[in-house]
């Protein structure tokens, strides 16, 4: 016997929705590819509008969203960003909460959470040896992403779309910074 939790984020949806998760479900649980069908069913199920606002809801009451300081050793993330806010953005982004990771991830090297409205910045960059343009960029990036919100169009969630892609394009000094990340990271 298998038993299964599902969230109650699944308690409304359809039959044929919960019957294309167990599909999804018992393909993992063997190892076997999962039919496309049934995952096309449940990610179309997952970007519906409605769904989707109501996971934003559920994050924001219930998530738990780590959010240090905005001052770091070495950089102001608020002065950064108000910075870049009024160079780029002519002042009319509203300012988010700012904060540093509470690890040096290089993976991780800044996100931006709707649900939470934050833009967090890894600690990596916070050090004397990190160049102010680096900084600038990572948080710029991330200011992108309040710009341009994530797009979902059928079944699939689009990031960094055309207009966001654009916007990268008139940041400065756009390759100096990339090839100083690679070189971070």
């Amino acid at each position: 016997i298998v038993k299964i939790r599902m969230a109650d984020l699944l308690e409304g949806a359809p039959a044929p929705v919960h019957e294309a998760l167990a599909f999804i479900l018992l393909s993992k649980l063997y190892r076997k590819s999962i039919p496309e069908k049934y995952n096309r069913r449940y990610r179309l199920f997952l970007s519906r509008e409605d769904v989707r606002r109501k996971m934003l809801l559920l994050r924001q009451l219930r998530g738990r969203k780590h959010v240090g300081g905005t001052e770091g050793q070495c950089w102001d993330l608020a002065e950064i960003f108000e910075d870049l806010n009024r160079r780029f953005f002519h002042g009319l982004l509203a300012r988010p909460e700012l904060g540093w990771s509470r690890t040096r991830s290089r993976t991780m090297l800044g996100h931006f959470d709707p649900a939470h409205n934050a833009i967090i910045i890894s600690r990596v960059f916070d050090r004397p040896t990190v160049p102010r343009l680096l900084v600038e960029y990572i948080v710029y990036h991330e200011m992108l992403h309040l710009r341009h919100p994530v797009e979902h169009r059928h079944g699939r969630r689009s990031v960094h779309t055309r207009e966001f892609r654009e916007g990268e394009r008139d940041f400065p000094r756009l390759a100096e910074a990339k090839a100083l990340l690679k070189t971070l990271c």
